[in-house]
């Protein structure tokens, strides 16, 4: 959702429901192991309202650029996703702006800087609406609070405004396009720096066209881009139907075909094939098998993002760093041009 600055009570009510430390008691233990155990000891979370976040962020505060990412542990990047939580919430309660849709993706901000060598290997986010988080931890911390004031920082990506700005935006679908020109650019200069680049996309977006005219010409192009959809359900304008309980956001591109393969008809129909499966020999048993599997795969989306050339990995969750990273880091270093798409599931936050 967008706040406005006139609507501290309702930032009070959901810092009030955000009390809950990202990491839980067993995370920041083990954050609290590492080299940094003092200053995460003395960082730790002010019991009992008012829920102001942490009393200081030391991993944070020593983070100036992706750059200084790059030694951390893992638990130190569970503990800096926990910082960078609080600080994007405290910096939106003064200033107004899209709160939920950086909220949702502080953990893949802080595993795609410290994965990729940004800004040569490019980020870009589609809408950009969710970038505060990127903006904290690329060199802009000190001006949040000038964000979406005039002569301030930009609600969204800005070029102007930052290298690691690759592309602006504030309308969506473009970042697959973006990211494959960007990717087809270096490869035509001639450059020998092997790179990546990275787009970043939700749900609501990825219905646009031009989307798919992308993906499209990626595995014709064959350029190194990775493609990480985020799915969380939701869109930032209610562009469903009304119904009993309001207007619904129709946002997920998979909220059809999972309900079609969790409905009675689709289910009846299964164990009817199944029952007379049995009666097959085992082979041909193990071959119809592997055909549900496929069908099924069909109408869930892996299927569709492998026939338009993708290496398709998914789902994972969004907010899983002992997961996210390691994937990250694979795809990485992976070989071939083959583009991915990664699909995060988020559920919860606006995009």
């Amino acid at each position: 959702p967008t706040f406005s600055g006139a609507h501290h009570s309702s930032m009070s009510l959901l810092l009030g429901l955000y009390s809950a430390p990202s990491l839980g008691l067993g995370g920041a233990r083990t954050a609290c192991a590492t080299s940094r155990a003092h200053a995460c000891m003395q960082q730790q979370q002010q019991p009992g309202p008012p829920y102001a976040g942490p009393r200081s962020t030391p991993l944070l505060d020593t983070v100036s650029t992706p750059n200084d990412l790059k030694g951390f542990s893992l638990a130190e990047l569970k503990q800096l996703s926990h910082e960078l939580r609080w600080e994007t919430i405290n910096a939106v309660s003064k200033t107004g702006g899209h709160l939920g849709s950086s909220l949702g993706v502080v953990e893949l901000t802080v595993a795609l800087h410290y994965v990729f060598n940004t800004p040569a290997d490019p980020v870009i986010w589609d809408v950009s609406h969710q970038v505060y988080p990127h903006k904290i931890l690329t060199g802009r911390r000190e001006r949040m609070p000038t964000l979406r004031q005039a002569g301030g920082l930009s609600g969204f990506a800005k070029r102007s405004e930052s290298e690691y700005d690759a592309f602006g935006a504030g309308h969506s679908t473009t970042s697959i396009s973006a990211a494959l020109g960007m990717a087809v650019a270096h490869e035509l200069r001639g450059l020998d720096q092997e790179r990546t680049s990275v787009a970043v996309i939700g749900d609501g977006a990825i219905t646009g066209g031009m989307a798919y005219e992308a993906m499209n010409n990626a595995a014709y192009l064959n350029s190194r881009i990775v493609v990480i959809y985020n799915d969380n359900g939701q869109v930032s304008l209610p562009t469903g139907t009304p119904s009993a309980g309001g207007t619904v956001p129709a946002g997920s591109l998979s909220a059809y075909t999972s309900r079609l393969i969790a409905s009675k008809p689709f289910q009846d129909f299964r164990d009817i094939a199944k029952s007379i499966n049995r009666l097959f020999p085992s082979e041909i048993q193990q071959a119809n098998a592997k055909i549900d599997e496929y069908a099924r795969g069909m109408v869930s989306g892996g299927t569709l993002f492998e026939e338009l050339g993708f290496y398709y990995i998914g789902p994972v969750d969004g907010h899983d760093l002992d997961n996210l990273v390691p994937i990250l880091e694979n795809i990485r270093d992976r070989g071939g041009k083959q583009p991915v798409l990664l699909l995060l599931n988020t559920p919860g936050w606006s995009d």
